[in-house]
């Protein structure tokens, strides 16, 4: 319920002020300065500045009194009190418990919960500004004063009963600590306070630092870890080799403060340990001895828990990868030992104390005796694969992982595999990988974050983690290609849209627009519906290219902002790895390949006439076209003249990354369209196809010269990261290697003709324009079929009858069965039958029908409307 704003306008004591206010325009009511708020401190946190709580009740304070209000503040509470009063605190007070017993929507049991409510008394009215518990309350001071920062103290008479809660339990950030570089920021006060304010402020309530995570080589720095924090007893011969700027101890007190803050913020704080490795060049007197070897490290991991008792809990990376055990073979006695170490300290700590386990090796037996600890144990699995792909559980493991279903290394390589059973007994995150592909631009699409949102609790899971841009930056090199260019003071807090849309968003899916629009109002003025509009357009590109043609698996090796997807004769490939592995554009698989055709796969299809219900090239092209122009006719929408004096560099940066990614999937599309020509001529050896290939590979280069003048114009001409990816000029040679290849080929033909499979296939690929709607069912019995219906409008010709396609929230089963619907009269339905029910398991399921030009129709589609992913879930109830 809304209430009247005459009757509770911001509780001031100029109340006749506001008799006319209903009518006025924004500007005209705002609040005169001579303002006074009661507020009712029932926090009981006055004397401990260290609290969450403290931070919000700090950030509403200031805010209050920005706007011009005089804050009458009081810790306690009489018989009487002031009308239109303001009470602060959460459910563990009673008061504020008895305040708002009557709603029985707002529950003690829910953590991080968040209320407004009004209450009228015998002394008047109060709004009671609440959470279930201090992190929640600090949500809600956090949230008020940013709104009345944005509208001043009429935001107070705007405030509705509300409650939310978070729908993901884990909103977790991943950081990396790479070398001595970056000592810059990690050792910075300002840094940290700055950073973790901003993830508190955004609702994120896990931080992971990790250390260890390289390049592929076993000698890194802190790998392993305890010898750059402290000697281990009994191994005090262990040292570093290298003078470091900085001492163990400053390392061990940093972490501690790092700790500190991150309670401070309402934020867990994990240490992630990503290498367990022999550094024998940086690291003297490492033990040789295997079993001795184990012990040290064990150990470590015991003095590391003591001597840093701010950590809320491990992360381990158990594969090969970490530097100990073998492709496929993970080194489980090894685990077995730091696993009992961390159970150990766990005991000790009283259960305060969790572990998570990434998902990649992990065997069953690792798991086990994790379990057997009592502890708290998570599996963490990336969400889709070392990049960001569209906004869904991918559909299909790609082949080299589900034909390896044996290899615990691949079968867990990425996605929920068969993690989401059930009868499991741990819980399960969704770490979104970004590394492979957001690192450098700016990213805002509210749209996208709504619907990953919606998937990070699939199956029961805990939430999500997700990998910030700028993550593995080399920290030797700045951003931009000039001073002049910067805006910031930490290069993170050009990213400020990104990490408000994953924080808050990712709390609830159903968080309103006006929590980012009114950010979006400060940095882009009267302009921010155009600038947003672009942000969402251009946004669905790089997932997308990610999603359907994925040219390598690892982040190394892949990189979507930069990558060319691949040349088209594999000689000419810019990236070495992609020649080492014979990789061409149009051999790449697509990161979905469940919902995404090949290109190669497509063409021999067509050939055979054995097309699959896939998003095929053609489709694809269009999308990428479309994309690139909406986002180009929102920027120009943009009236440089409503940006605020104070943001137009930051508008002039984010504008060229905007424009890089449309010209990126123009490029895409045109190299879609060449390489699927060239696929065809050497399918049928036709030069007319290797004709219309060489004008969309013209059309392509043009598009990738346009990246690299636009990157060019404000990055630094050499961005490194992980991995030394080379440059976008690097990958203008293959192209034009390749555009010599194809008229060498031409030159050796005397056939004219000009041949394309864009003549002959034309294209339908808004989707929505297909009124295609659904009835299936959210919960269904295990022992009886499931019945599905398509409602279609009106009956399809033969070529298109509908097939509902679905399969068990167990990636490793493999692609999904298909099964014919049957028209009724009104319309397309089919039984799923029993046998392919697996009570341990929810069933997802999706339509398909073909256009009259034969392309795939999805139901729901990639971005639809009303259902947030492609799929819809069955919950089956045993």
């Amino acid at each position: 319920m809304r209430f009247d704003v005459i009757k509770y306008l911001a509780f001031t004591s100029v109340f006749f002020l506001t008799l006319s206010m209903k009518s006025q325009s924004f500007e005209e009511s705002k609040l005169v300065n001579d303002v006074e708020i009661n507020i009712i401190d029932l926090t009981e946190v006055s004397n401990n500045p260290n609290s969450p709580i403290a931070f919000g009740k700090h950030n509403l304070l200031e805010a209050i009194k920005q706007s011009g209000g005089r804050i009458n503040l009081t810790q306690e509470i009489g018989e009487t009190f002031p009308n239109r009063s303001l009470v602060i605190g959460s459910l563990e007070n009673e008061i504020v418990a008895k305040f708002v017993s009557g709603n029985p929507e707002i529950q003690p049991n829910k953590p991080e919960g968040v209320f407004y409510q009004w209450q009228k008394t015998e002394s008047g009215t109060v709004l009671v500004i609440g959470g279930t518990d201090a992190k929640g309350l600090m949500y809600a001071l956090n949230e008020l004063a940013e709104r009345i920062k944005s509208h001043d103290l009429v935001a107070l008479s705007e405030v509705e009963n509300t409650f939310e809660y978070p729908e993901n339990k884990v909103r977790g950030l991943d950081k990396f600590v790479t070398d001595q570089n970056d000592d810059v920021w990690f050792f910075s006060e300002d840094y940290w306070q700055y950073y973790l304010k901003s993830l508190a402020t955004n609702r994120f309530n896990r931080l992971t630092l990790i250390t260890g995570y390289n390049d592929g080589k076993q000698q890194d720095f802190m790998i392993p870890v305890y010898p750059y924090l402290f000697d281990v007893p009994g191994f005090e011969d262990v040292s570093i080799r290298e003078n470091l700027n900085r001492t163990p101890q400053e390392y061990l007190d940093q972490l501690r403060r790092i700790g500190q803050l991150c309670d401070q913020y309402g934020l867990e704080f994990v240490f992630g340990i990503w290498g367990h490795g022999r550094s024998n060049e940086l690291i003297y007197g490492l033990p040789e001895d295997a079993m001795e070897y184990t012990n040290y490290c064990s150990k470590g991991m015991y003095e590391l828990l003591h001597k840093i008792p701010e950590i809320d809990g491990i992360q381990l990376r158990v594969n090969y990868e970490s530097g100990v055990g073998g492709f496929g073979n993970t080194a489980e006695l090894f685990w077995k030992a730091i696993i009992e170490a961390v159970g150990h300290v766990y005991k000790e700590r009283n259960g305060q104390l969790f572990l998570d386990l990434r998902a990649k090796g992990l065997t069953e037996q690792i798991r086990e005796w994790a379990i057997e600890t009592d502890m708290n144990i998570t599996v963490t699995s990336k969400y889709s694969w070392e990049g960001v792909g569209l906004p869904f559980h991918p559909t299909q493991m790609r082949h080299r992982e589900l034909s390896n279903l044996d290899n615990i290394d691949l079968r867990q390589r990425y996605g929920y595999a068969d993690f989401l059973n059930k009868s499991r007994n741990f819980d399960y995150i969704n770490r979104l990988w970004g590394i492979g592909t957001i690192r450098l631009f700016t990213w805002a699409d509210p749209d996208y974050v709504k619907r990953f949102s919606s998937t990070t609790n699939f199956g029961k899971a805990k939430g999500f983690q997700v990998t910030p841009p700028m993550a593995r930056k080399q920290n030797t090199w700045p951003l931009f290609n000039s001073d002049s260019l910067s805006y910031f003071t930490w290069e993170d807090q050009r990213y400020w849209a990104w990490y408000k849309l994953y924080g808050r968003l990712g709390y609830s899916k159903n968080t309103p627009p006006e929590v980012w629009e009114r950010a979006f109002k400060i940095h882009y003025g009267d302009a921010f519906k155009e600038v947003l509009e672009a942000y969402s357009w251009s946004g669905k590109i790089l997932p997308l290219i990610t999603s359907s043609h994925l040219t390598f698996h690892p982040a190394n090796y892949n990189w979507a902002e930069m990558d060319s997807g691949g040349a088209l004769f594999v000689e000419h490939n810019a990236n070495p790895y992609h020649i080492e592995k014979g990789r061409t554009y149009q051999s790449a698989e697509p990161g979905d390949p469940g919902l995404f055709y090949g290109i190669d796969d497509y063409v021999k299809d067509v050939i055979n006439n054995d097309i699959k219900r896939k998003i095929n090239p053609v489709q694809l092209a269009a999308l990428y076209d479309s994309l690139s122009n909406k986002t180009l006719e929102a920027l120009a929408k943009v009236n440089k003249a409503d940006i605020p004096k104070a943001y137009l560099k930051e508008f002039k940066t984010n504008t060229i990354d905007m424009q890089v990614t449309a010209a990126l999937a123009k490029y895409h599309s045109y190299k879609t369209k060449a390489a699927t020509e060239v696929v065809f001529y050497q399918e049928t050896e036709q030069h007319g196809y290797l004709k219309s290939s060489l004008k969309s590979l013209e059309n392509a280069k043009d598009s990738w010269k346009h990246v690299i003048n636009l990157a060019g114009s404000l990055y630094h001409s050499t961005p490194k990261f992980l991995h030394d990816n080379g440059t976008w000029q690097d990958r203008l040679v293959e192209i034009e290697k390749d555009i010599a290849k194809i008229e060498e080929l031409l030159e050796d033909t005397k056939d004219n003709s000009f041949k394309s499979h864009w003549n002959g296939s034309k294209n339908s690929s808004n989707q929505g324009q297909v009124n295609f709607s659904a009835e299936v069912p959210q919960l269904a019995a295990k022992n009886k079929p499931i019945k599905v219906k398509l409602f279609t409008e009106k009956k399809l010709n033969e070529n298109q009858v509908p097939m509902v396609h679905y399969r068990q929230a167990n990636m490793a089963s493999g692609a999904f069965k298909t099964l014919s619907m049957t028209w009724d009269g009104s319309c397309y339905s089919a039984n799923i039958p029993v046998k392919d029910i697996n009570p341990d398991y929810d069933l997802l399921v999706y339509f398909t029908s073909v256009n009259m030009n034969g392309h795939v129709i999805m139901h729901p589609d990639l971005f639809h409307k009303k259902v947030l992913t492609p799929y819809y879930v069955v919950e089956i109830t045993k």
